[in-house]
């Protein structure tokens, strides 16, 4: 999985950080100063290119999934 993510554009890389970091599309998005639905694009353009579920949505937000929890490390590294 790391070697895939390596290959995937930052932003998108930067956008799934940032949504595992606050659990919302909303405030991962007032930090990154993106809109809200651009925000979703890159997070479904990462899980399509991974072929994975990246977050699971909850009543309070998006919660990471085993998966995501996976590579959730390595996007870190790349930071």
């Amino acid at each position: 999985m790391e070697r895939n993510l390596s290959n995937v554009n930052w932003s998108l890389v930067q956008s799934f950080l940032a949504v595992a970091e606050t659990g919302s599309l909303s405030h991962a998005a007032t930090a990154l100063k993106l809109s809200q639905p651009t925000l979703g694009r890159h997070i479904r353009t990462l899980e399509d290119t991974l072929g994975v579920a990246l977050f699971e949505r909850h009543r309070r937000g998006l919660r990471l999934t085993a998966t995501g929890a996976l590579i959730r490390p390595a996007a870190e590294d790349m930071r």
